[in-house]
């Protein structure tokens, strides 16, 4: 059998349910009167007894009637709760509860209109009677209460949507690189471990990448300056005036009459000299890189 959706029955939900219930059904009671509490018997010992006026016996009886049934809702919830601890509760047996409660609650309703209203109906007439009431009254409160949960819970879906597209959206942007041009439009985005190096060409900058193992490359009109300032928080990082290098694809740092030159292993792409400015600052990022730890 299929199972019903955890967040029926859950807790919160469940509690909810008892609370609001009650208070819709003796808004409801109050205002139509469905069980004639007007043909109230005061003629009894007991309300004799009490000496107070029909309508306020009305209320009293009212008020009691939705305390028990609130009763039997709280117990019934109790008790489906440890079940579903252990089980796993299906559609069927979700309505048979539901209607189990409904039972109980009829006959409740059938045994005060036996003790306090003059009557001259059967008790099994007066049990159908309240049995098609009480139906009515919870049909309303339950379906609202259902219609909440459900639209409680795709709140909550989406929420956790909108929270993983975000995830995977700044996955998304630290897993590629963009290269914008000098009107901010986007001309190349290219995964982080592909980027080799960017060289600066007067007003414009040639981006080196590689694409099924072949080194390519893509000239941007922008300057170097400029790109350096969009991947500062990058490991893109500026070894020469002219040159930005991706710091976790070096593969060799050696030192010439020259100077210093980091090496890509890769055929067909230039060696990249470092300047006397950013040694250090290249020498510290591969030390303290854990991948070259």
């Amino acid at each position: 059998m299929t199972p019903i959706p955890q967040f029926i029955y859950n807790r919160s939900n469940q509690l909810a349910m008892i609370i609001f219930v009650p208070i819709f059904a003796l808004l409801f009671i109050s205002i139509y009167s469905p069980f004639d509490f007007d043909r109230i018997d005061t003629d009894t010992r007991f309300l004799a007894w009490l000496n107070i006026s029909r309508e306020l016996v009305v209320q009293l009886i009212t008020i009691f009637l939705i305390l028990i049934g609130m009763a039997v809702a709280a117990i019934s919830r109790w008790l489906m709760n440890i079940h579903t601890r252990r089980h796993t509760m299906s559609y069927v047996t979700y309505i048979s509860w539901i209607a189990c409660e409904i039972l109980a609650m009829s006959v409740i309703f059938t045994l005060a209109a036996v003790l306090f209203t003059e009557t001259e109906k059967g008790v099994i007439t007066l049990f159908r009677n309240s049995l098609v009431k009480t139906f009515l009254i919870l049909l309303i409160p339950y379906t609202m209460c259902y219609i909440y949960f459900i639209w409680q819970e795709r709140v909550a879906q989406l929420r956790l949507l909108r929270q993983q597209i975000a995830e995977d959206e700044t996955a998304l942007q630290t897993a590629y690189i963009q290269i914008f041009d000098t009107k901010g439009e986007m001309r190349l985005s290219v995964r982080r471990e592909h980027l080799l190096l960017i060289e600066s060409a007067d007003n414009y900058i040639c981006v080196w990448y590689t694409n099924n193992n072949a080194p390519k490359k893509v000239l941007v009109r922008n300057t170097l300056k400029h790109v350096a300032e969009q991947l500062a928080s990058t490991h893109i990082q500026q070894c020469h005036r002219s040159y930005m290098v991706n710091l976790d694809l070096v593969k060799v740092m050696r030192r010439e009459k020259e100077g210093m030159f980091i090496e890509f292993g890769i055929a067909g792409v230039p060696d990249v000299p470092i300047s006397k400015t950013y040694v250090d600052s290249v020498k510290k990022w591969l030390i303290s890189s854990p991948e070259n730890a």
